[in-house]
């Protein structure tokens, strides 16, 4: 072999070498781009191979390649979970994602590509095979290629089964699978009749062609119920099909056939909740709704209710809500009947207005009686208090004031007026040091009694006549004579309409008594302070009498 055929063959190997390592390369990285234009398919139940290609590929003959490219052994049994490779050419529409736009609480997503799990959050992308779950406080809303949306409430264990799209049209083929809890629909009007939205339960199937209804799955009762808000719900199962129309909902049992749908309950009546709400955690009621055995409620920052803020289940029509910021929200509210279906919504729109904190109130406690000599107003300090509104009235709605106060800097008070007895109310409302003014106080009761006055009594031989400043019209007197200061040997112990009592004259030494009026309504008021009474003996009479004029003490 000359040079040049030397030369000529030992290019050819270096190509050739090249040529292997390229296609060596080649080999490697095939089942890289080969899977990035896979879609991945979980086997469902009752799954096979034929009914998997008459519904996602383009022609059903491509079962065998399907079979081939996963080496599925039997195509007629496979797995559920068993994850199967479609290449993106095969099926009828291409493979779409699925976007979180709100997430609140515990949310989790199981991700079928890689197995693991990650925490949900606004803007995450699912896609066919997903999982969704959410906590006891969790939810999650979801939209679709078509702009539906779905509301994923606590609880709840959602699976992504389809998430498809023809083209780019904005027709989708949406199949959810809900194994347990709860989930909320909007879905948009299919714009063809190749659009499709459909939610699978163990119980039964829903399909819409565009709604806003209700899904949930009660694993424990092996039951699903649907609750129909705007259109019409298909309702499939046990061999059976129900339509479900606005204002009804349906009961689904597994293995049972279809309830016929009943309707369903009338919203709460909210005319008297408040457009202003002071308190926070929030506590609201509404009336018995009736049919209702238990109630739902949740709060939103507006009418949309894309991001739930609470949702909750009591047995009672009372909201007993978060600690929420200040600020403007709304409450939707919804009775729920014996089976178990959920009502139609009542949506109060209200503004938490809480802060800064009100006081807590002191001294005169709620319903106590105070003398007016003993009148005195106290409440705690709140943090970041510079002063405080303190108001005074005549009647609970504070219309007739007796004393206000916008600028008090103290946190205790006596009043430099006279009062008359009766009936008060009081309250007292905190401004920070930016100057913002917070709610009041819910307002305590109390009633002013007069300090009883003992006239100088009269004394003869056998009988004490005492005599006190008259009460309130229509006031009862308890009188008190005791030999000792705890009260623990009562000699007279009399009830009389007038300010006056008349008794034996007692035996001669020191003797203690005290006075307690009684109203109309039955409240009985507090004793009086004790007084103390020098009784000399009988003998000393009329000395005595001057004597006994002297020795009236308030201890």
């Amino acid at each position: 072999m000359n040079t040049t055929q030397s030369t000529a063959t030992a290019k050819f190997v270096i190509k050739a070498v090249k040529l292997l390592g390229l296609l060596h390369f080649l080999w490697l990285i095939a089942p890289a781009i080969g899977h990035a234009q896979d879609w991945i398919y979980t086997v469902r139940p009752g799954d096979n191979l034929w009914n998997i290609a008459a519904d996602y590929l383009t022609h059903l003959d491509y079962w065998s390649r399907l079979q081939a490219l996963n080496r599925v052994a039997d195509p007629l049994h496979l797995p559920p979970g068993m994850k199967l490779r479609i290449p993106i050419a095969w099926l009828k529409g291409q493979p779409t994602a699925a976007r979180v736009i709100s997430a609140q609480g515990e949310a989790e997503a199981k991700v079928a590509f890689t197995g693991q799990t990650i925490g949900v959050a606004t803007d995450l992308l699912l896609h066919s095979g997903d999982e969704i779950r959410t906590g006891p406080n969790g939810n999650v809303v979801v939209e679709f290629g078509d702009s539906s949306r779905l509301l994923v409430q606590a609880n709840s264990l959602l699976v992504m089964d389809t998430l498809s799209v023809y083209g780019d049209t904005r027709m989708v083929d949406t199949r959810l699978r809900l194994q347990q809890g709860r989930v909320e629909n909007q879905v948009t009007p299919r714009q063809s009749l190749r659009t499709r939205y459909e939610i699978f339960t163990p119980a039964a199937v829903s399909a819409v062609r565009g709604t806003h209804y209700r899904l949930g799955m009660d694993a424990a009762q092996a039951t699903a119920r649907t609750e129909v808000l705007e259109g019409a719900v298909e309702l499939r199962g046990a061999r059976q099909t129900r339509t479900v129309k606005t204002g009804f909902g349906a009961l689904a049992e597994t293995g049972k056939s279809l309830a016929a749908p009943t309707p369903l309950l009338a919203p709460p009546t909210i005319a008297d909740l408040p457009a202003v709400v002071t308190r926070s955690p929030i506590q609201l009621s509404v009336p018995a709704l009736k049919g209702a055995t238990a109630y739902r409620a949740q709060i939103a920052p507006n009418e949309q209710f894309t991001t739930l803020l609470f949702d909750a289940v009591s047995a009672a029509p009372v909201v007993r809500g978060p600690d929420l910021p200040d600020g403007d929200y709304v409450l939707r509210i919804r009775g729920i009947d014996a089976k178990g279906l959920e009502g139609r919504d009542a949506d109060h729109r209200f503004r938490l207005h809480a802060r800064p904190e009100p006081p807590f109130l002191i001294q005169p406690a709620d319903q106590s009686a105070v003398f007016e000599q003993a009148l005195v107003f106290e409440w705690a300090e709140p943090q970041n208090a510079a002063t405080y509104h303190f108001q005074l009235a005549e009647d609970e709605r504070f219309t007739k004031l007796v004393s206000n106060l916008p600028k008090y800097t103290g946190s205790r008070l006596s009043l430099d007026q006279t009062l008359a007895p009766g009936r008060y109310f009081w309250r007292v409302a905190t401004h920070d040091a930016d100057g913002r003014a917070g709610p009041f106080s819910d307002p305590q009761f109390f009633r002013l009694q007069a300090t009883p006055k003992l006239q100088t009594p009269e004394v003869t031989a056998d009988t004490m006549t005492f005599r006190w400043a008259a009460g309130l019209p229509g006031q009862q007197y308890q009188f008190q004579l005791a030999k000792d200061l705890q009260f623990e040997t009562v000699l007279v112990d009399q009830r009389v309409s007038e300010p006056q009592l008349t008794i034996s004259r007692p035996e001669s030494g020191f003797h203690y008594l005290r006075i307690r009026t009684i109203d109309t309504d039955g409240y009985v008021g507090p004793y009086s302070p004790t007084q103390r009474i020098d009784i000399p003996p009988a003998s000393y009479w009329p000395f005595g009498f001057t004597l006994i004029l002297g020795l009236i003490l308030a201890l």
